[in-house]
């Protein structure tokens, strides 16, 4: 899975949705790119695979390209007599 944006001023990155209980918290990859100038970009934390918190180790605003990746959990299988195939 993955989501890509503009991560601003905040810092604070709003994961979709739709991740949450279906990823694997641990395999979260976020790859930051600033605009305009340098900055030294950080994730402070991952907040319960939900929110990913991004900081300027210079103490500079904050203004960057993201994008994080996650491995999806694996979905459990059904046997359903019903089928046929």
């Amino acid at each position: 899975m993955e989501t890509r944006g503009i991560v601003s001023v905040d810092g604070i990155i709003e994961l979709p949705e739709t991740w949450i209980g279906n990823i694997e918290p641990e395999t979260i990859h976020v790859q930051l790119t600033p605009i305009g100038v340098y900055q030294e970009l950080f994730v402070s934390s991952i907040q319960y695979g939900a929110k990913v918190i991004i900081r300027n180790n210079a103490g500079g605003s904050i203004k960057a390209f993201y994008e994080v990746t996650a491995d999806s959990k694996d979905l459990p299988v059904v046997d359903d007599v019903t089928c046929d195939i």
